[in-house]
């Protein structure tokens, strides 16, 4: 299945331009997801330790 034919997303995807500019998002996104994440576990773990 492409992108551009999805009935949903498919306006999101339609031009290269676009496209780009949503995977450039993407990554950003995913970047900050692991750093919330990593930021997470440890303050867990710190949290246990010095508890």
């Amino acid at each position: 299945m492409i992108l551009e034919d999805d009935p949903v997303i498919g306006k999101f995807f339609d031009s290269p331009d676009k496209k780009a500019r949503w995977i450039v998002r993407l990554k950003v996104l995913y970047i900050l997801w692991i750093c919330f994440m990593i930021f997470g576990i440890l303050s867990l773990a710190l949290w246990f330790f010095l508890k």
